[in-house]
C-alpha cells in the first residue's frame, strides 16, 4: 500500500475531533440511553469487480458505556453478527470481513464518519468518558475506492459548503430540495410536532449543524444532534449551517452555508373539519330552542346529534316543540303539499332517538305511505321520503291509498328524473349539483345492491366530476356556492368516498373541503362569500359531520340505526327490551338465512362485535339468558 496515502487514511480515517464534537445540551448523556448506530457499507467496490461483499454490512444500535470508544462500539458492532476486522488495535482498519485497504486500487481503502463529517481525531479518540461520543451518534465506516474519500462524499479538492440533500421526517419540505436554495417551509399538519431535518454535506469534510430559532455557529452546547428530532410549532424554524468558519475541518470555509426551514401549521382535512365543526357546533347550541322549521329547525338538531354535539335540554326542547307543533297540526300529515315536512322532522326525531310513530299519538310515518302524496312536491319528495325510510330502516305502514308507497317505487321515480347529462334537477332538463347530490343521498344505501341504481350513480359521478370548479366547488344559479358544495359533499360521504383523495374530486389541487373552507365565516358559513348565513350554516355544518363521520369509520349521516340501537341491550335482536332464546333463535336462522334481521337487529345480534354473524354471537345470547356473561 502507498504510505503517503497509508499516513493520509491513518489521519483522516482515524480523525476524531476531541473538544468541540457534537456536544448536544439537549440530548441524554450515553450512559443514559446507551447506544449509538454503527454503519459498515461498500458501496464503491462491487462484487462484480472483485469485492469479497458489497452494499451494506452492518446496520444496528450498539450499546456503549463510559469505557466505550468509536473503534470500540464499530467492533461491538461486527462482533455481534461475528465478521472479522485487522487493525483496530492501531486505530485503523486494514480490513473488514476479507475486504482490505488497497483491494479496490491504489487508493482504496477504509475511511469512516461521525454523524456524516470526516473528522480530525482517531476513533480511539473518541470517547464516552471525554464526553465527544454520546448516545444518538452515529459511526459510519465506509470503503473507498479512489480520490482519498471523494468517492465517498469527502474531498480536500474544494470548499463546498452547500448541503447535497436532505432527509425530513414528522414534516412536508415545500418543493423539492435545492442546495443553491436556502429557504424553505415545511408543513406540519398537527400543532405541534417532532420534526427531523438529516442534512447531507456535499463535502463530509465540513460540519453541518441543527439548530432551532436561532443560529448560534459559536456556541458548542446550542445545535441538535443529526439523530435528534426537534419539537416545533407553527412558525418556528430549523436552521441548518454548513461549514461554518467556527467549526473544525481540514478544509477552508469562507464563511459557511446557512439554510433555513420555517414551520407551517396546515392542519389535514380531518382537523380542519373537526375544528370547524367544534366552532359552529357551540354557536348553534347557543341559539334559540330548535322549532319545526327547515332553517333553524331540524337541520340543526340534526347536524347537533349527528356530531354527538348535542345536549339533552336542546333535544328535549326541540322534542317538545316538536310535540306542540303536530298537536296544533292535529294530524300526521305536516304539510297539505310539502312532504318533506314530515321526512325533515322524521330525520331529526330519529337523530335523537325519539319514536316517529307516536308523536301526540301521531304516526309521522303514515303519510309517506301515499305515494301520490310524497309525489306532489316534483323529485324532492320521493328523494326524502327514500332518506327519512331508510334512516332508521322504518317500515312503510299500512295504507288505504290507491298508490302506496313501497321503496322500489321511491327508488324508480327518482331514476326516472335522471336528465340526460347525468344528474338531477328540480325543473328544466340540465342536472344541477344540489338536486344531484340530494338523489344520491337518497340512492347511496341500494348502490351495491341495484345495478340499476349503480348505473346511475356512476353516470352522476361522472357527471358531478366534470362540472367540479377549479377551486374544488360547484355553482348553481350562475355561483359557486357552499350549499351545492355541501349537497354534493354528503353525497359522496354518503357512498363511502373520501373527496379529499378521490382523484375525480380534486381540481388544481383543491378538494370540496377546501371549497366549502372559502365559505367559513365566524361561527359558520357564508352563502356565496363569507358573510354568516344561517341557512348555509346548517348545510355546511351537516356537510362537514357527514365527512367527519365517514373519515372515523361511523355510519353514514342519515344511516341512523347507530343511535336506534342505542335503545336497546345487546343481545335484544328483536328490539323488545328483553333478551330471551327467542333472539338467540333469530341469530341462528338469519345464519343460514331463514330470516332477514333489520339493520338494527343486526347491530344488536354482533354480540362480539366483530362485524359479523354467526353461531358465536347465538351462543353469547345464550350465555347471557343464563347470566354467564
Amino acid at each position: 500500500m502507498n504510505k503517503s496515502f497509508k499516513k493520509i487514511l491513518s489521519i483522516v480515517l482515524s480523525v476524531m475531533m476531541i473538544s468541540s464534537l457534537m456536544t448536544v445540551s439537549l440530548s441524554v448523556s450515553a450512559v443514559e440511553d446507551g447506544k449509538v448506530r454503527v454503519i459498515v457499507r461498500n458501496d464503491t467496490y462491487s462484487v462484480e469487480n472483485g469485492a469479497p461483499w458489497d452494499g451494506v454490512l452492518v446496520d444496528e444500535w450498539v450499546s456503549i458505556d463510559n469505557d466505550s470508544t468509536m473503534m470500540s462500539a464499530v467492533v461491538d458492532a461486527l462482533n455481534n453478527h461475528g465478521y472479522t476486522q485487522e487493525g483496530a488495535e492501531s486505530n485503523y482498519f486494514s480490513s473488514i470481513n476479507g475486504l482490505a485497504a488497497s483491494d479496490g486500487g491504489a487508493m482504496s481503502g477504509w475511511m469512516g464518519t461521525l454523524n456524516d463529517w470526516f473528522t480530525n481525531y482517531g476513533f480511539a479518540d473518541i470517547t464516552v468518558a471525554s464526553g465527544n461520543l454520546e448516545s444518538g451518534d452515529e459511526i459510519a465506516i465506509m470503503y473507498t475506492s479512489n480520490g482519498y474519500g471523494e468517492d465517498i462524499g469527502g474531498t480536500w479538492a474544494n470548499n463546498d459548503t452547500t448541503v447535497k440533500s436532505v432527509e425530513i421526517t414528522g414534516a412536508e419540505l415545500s418543493g423539492e430540495f435545492d442546495p443553491s436554495v436556502t429557504d424553505y417551509t415545511l408543513t406540519i399538519d398537527t400543532p405541534s410536532a417532532d420534526v427531523n431535518v438529516v442534512p447531507t454535506a456535499t463535502n463530509k469534510n465540513f460540519q453541518t449543524r441543527k439548530y432551532k430559532n436561532e443560529y448560534l455557529p459559536s456556541d458548542d452546547s446550542a445545535f441538535y444532534k443529526r439523530s435528534q428530532t426537534v419539537s416545533v410549532s407553527d412558525g418556528d424554524k430549523i436552521i441548518i449551517g454548513c461549514g461554518d468558519i467556527a467549526w473544525p475541518s481540514m478544509n477552508t470555509s469562507e464563511g459557511g452555508t446557512v439554510y433555513t426551514f420555517t414551520v407551517k401549521y396546515a392542519p389535514s382535512a380531518a382537523d380542519t373539519v373537526s375544528n370547524k365543526i367544534d366552532e359552529v357546533a357551540k354557536h348553534l347550541a347557543s341559539q334559540d330552542a330548535p322549532t319545526v322549521s327547515s332553517v333553524g329547525g331540524e337541520w340543526t338538531v340534526l347536524g347537533l346529534a349527528r356530531a354527538g354535539k348535542i345536549t339533552d335540554e336542546i333535544a328535549d326542547s326541540y322534542y317538545q316543540n316538536a310535540v306542540k307543533y303536530v298537536e296544533e297540526k292535529g294530524s300526521a300529515k305536516l304539510h297539505n303539499t310539502k312532504s318533506t315536512d314530515n321526512s325533515r322532522v322524521i330525520l331529526a326525531l330519529t337523530a335523537i332517538g325519539k319514536d316517529v310513530t307516536d308523536v301526540a299519538s301521531y304516526n309521522l310515518l303514515e303519510p309517506l305511505a301515499d305515494m301520490d302524496y310524497v309525489k306532489k312536491q316534483g323529485i324532492n319528495g320521493p328523494i326524502f321520503a327514500l332518506i327519512a325510510l331508510d334512516t332508521g330502516d322504518y317500515e312503510i305502514p299500512q295504507t288505504d291509498a290507491a298508490n302506496p308507497t313501497t321503496r322500489e317505487k321511491l327508488v324508480q321515480t327518482i331514476l326516472d328524473a335522471q336528465v340526460a347529462n347525468g344528474g338531477w334537477t328540480f325543473f328544466g332538463s340540465t342536472a344541477d349539483p344540489d338536486m344531484t347530490g340530494m338523489a344520491i343521498q337518497a340512492l347511496a344505501p341500494y348502490y351495491s345492491t341495484n345495478s340499476d341504481v349503480k348505473e346511475a350513480i356512476d353516470k352522476a359521478l361522472t357527471a358531478m366530476s366534470n362540472a367540479q370548479n377549479e377551486n374544488g366547488g360547484f355553482a348553481s344559479w350562475g355561483s359557486v356556492n357552499s350549499e351545492s358544495c355541501a349537497q354534493v359533499l354528503v353525497a359522496l360521504t354518503s357512498l363511502g368516498i373520501d373527496p379529499t383523495n378521490d382523484e375525480r374530486f380534486i381540481k388544481n389541487g383543491n378538494t370540496l373541503i377546501d371549497a366549502m373552507m372559502s365559505f367559513s365565516a365566524e361561527n359558520g358559513f357564508g352563502h356565496t362569500d363569507t358573510t354568516y348565513n344561517q341557512m348555509a350554516t346548517e348545510q355546511g355544518f351537516y356537510a362537514f359531520v357527514s365527512f367527519d363521520r365517514l373519515v372515523n369509520g361511523k355510519t353514514s349521516l342519515y344511516n341512523m340505526t347507530d343511535r336506534l340501537a342505542e335503545n336497546y341491550a345487546v343481545g335484544d335482536v328483536n328490539l323488545d327490551n328483553t333478551v330471551s332464546v327467542i333472539d338467540a333463535t333469530l341469530v341462528q336462522k338469519q345464519i343460514v338465512n331463514l330470516e332477514q334481521l333489520s339493520k338494527v337487529s343486526l347491530i344488536k345480534a354482533d354480540v362480539n362485535h366483530d362485524g359479523v354473524i354467526n353461531v358465536v354471537d347465538a351462543t353469547e345470547i345464550q350465555k347471557i339468558i343464563v347470566n354467564l356473561v
